[in-house]
């Protein structure tokens, strides 16, 4: 499990200052994906996604849903969803 207590303003410039990681968030906001179907959607290489997956789940926003499965799948925290949310919010 990946986790690490930052502020919320912190998290925000975090997420919004990479557009995969932004997406991703977002993305998973919506429901469980595994990094391969994130790639294919943003046309980014698997990799890109990996990266961008590990590190929002070091701050907490993301987790893996199944650890022994070869494809994981991944989903947004609470604490991820709360920060789409506000991403929404200033989007309007």
């Amino acid at each position: 499990m990946c986790m690490s207590l930052n502020g919320s303003g912190r998290l925000t410039s975090f997420v919004s200052k990479s557009e995969v990681r932004s997406k991703v968030l977002v993305h998973l906001s919506r429901g469980p994906m595994t990094p391969t179907e994130l790639a294919s959607i943003e046309k980014k290489h698997v990799s890109h996604v990996s990266r961008a997956l590990a590190e929002l789940c070091a701050e907490g926003l993301v987790e893996p849903i199944s650890t022994s499965s070869r494809e994981r799948y991944y989903r947004a925290t609470d604490r991820g969803l709360t920060l789409t949310l506000q991403f929404m919010k200033i989007a309007k």
